[in-house]
This record gives C-alpha cells, sequence and structure tokens, in this order.
C-alpha cells in the first residue's frame, strides 16, 4: 500500500472531532452576538422606514397621521391613526373613533425576536426610556411634513443600543448606535 493510500487512525478522526467540536463551541456565541446585532440594525432601519411611510402619508393626504404608542405588557405597541376632524390626532378622538386607525396594532418584538424597547436590562450601559416623544406618546406629522421631535430607543440582549431619531422642524428621521460609550450614526 503507497503513503497516498493510507487511511487515518480512530485516534487521528476522533482528535479531529474534539478539535472541530472545541472550535465550534467558541464561534457560536461570536456568531450568534452577530445575528443579533444585525437583528437590532433591521429594527431600527425599519422603524426609520416606518415613520418616513407615515411622513409621507401625512403629506400625500394632506392631513395630519401619527403614530400612537400604548403600553402593552411592559412593551410599546403602535399604531397609525388619521386625523379625522382637521384639529391632529388627539387620544379623545382615538377613542372616540374620529381618529381612524390606518394600521396596527404592531409590536417590534412580533418582527424582531430578541429587540426590545429602552435600553438592556442586565448590561452596564446608560439607562434609556424606551420612548422620549412627549407626555401623550404620540408622534405626530403635519401635511407639510414637520413632526413632533421625539427618540426611540432599541435595545439587544448584548448591550448594544440604537436610537432613532425625529427632528422636529423637518420631519427627518435618523438612527444612532450607543457603543463604548458614545453614539455614532448608522448608515
Amino acid at each position: 500500500m503507497s503513503r497516498f493510500e493510507a487511511g487515518r487512525s480512530l485516534v487521528e478522526v476522533l482528535m479531529m472531532l474534539v478539535v472541530m467540536t472545541i472550535l465550534a463551541g467558541t464561534a457560536i456565541p461570536r456568531g450568534w452576538a452577530f445575528v443579533q446585532e444585525y437583528q437590532l440594525r433591521g429594527a431600527s432601519l425599519y422603524m426609520r422606514g416606518l415613520i418616513r411611510q407615515v411622513r409621507s402619508l401625512a403629506v400625500s393626504k394632506n392631513t395630519y397621521v401619527a403614530i400612537v404608542f400604548d403600553e402593552v405588557d411592559g412593551g410599546p405597541e403602535l399604531a397609525i391613526h388619521i386625523d379625522g376632524n382637521g384639529n391632529g390626532i388627539r387620544r379623545a378622538d382615538i377613542r372616540s373613533g374620529i381618529d381612524k386607525k390606518h394600521r396596527g396594532p404592531l409590536k417590534l418584538g412580533d418582527l424582531f425576536h430578541g429587540i426590545r424597547y429602552g435600553s438592556p436590562a442586565n448590561a452596564a450601559v446608560p439607562e434609556f426610556p424606551p420612548l422620549r416623544i412627549g407626555r401623550s406618546r404620540i408622534l405626530s406629522f403635519s401635511p407639510i411634513g414637520q413632526s413632533t421631535s421625539g427618540t426611540l430607543f432599541l435595545s439587544n440582549e448584548y448591550g448594544t443600543i440604537h436610537a432613532v431619531v425625529v427632528l422636529g422642524a423637518t420631519g427627518r428621521v435618523r438612527v444612532a448606535r450607543y457603543w463604548n460609550g458614545r453614539w455614532e450614526p448608522v448608515s
């Protein structure tokens, strides 16, 4: 039998399996953190797109349109409402049915598993509230595209935080990531 036809011994095969198992065991947690980071990025960009859609809807329909956040099961649930009487989106008008629901309710955690509103529960990062929009928790857009100013904070279990920031006068939306003690833009 030539040198090239020789097989591997059982010991060599077992040693190779042990090495491959160790390598896989160290790579899986790192890979899972990578998946979680991209889910958070996807959730942030999804919210940015949704906010931009609502702004466009307000301008195209020439009326007030808003994303209304409510607290359900410990986390915000959102719905999109269209003004029905020309005075903007108001909670009393929503309850009475004047400001009609256009879309929702929607929970971001149902679309992006492992993503939560606000800061992570057990991370050594500053505490950020889920929403900074105002007491009414309504992100409203006018017929000319202006909006309520506000910030929506999203995080994952690995301590990464993203902020979806709405700039009121222009209605523009920016996404930033809190990393190593500072904010950096997400493209």
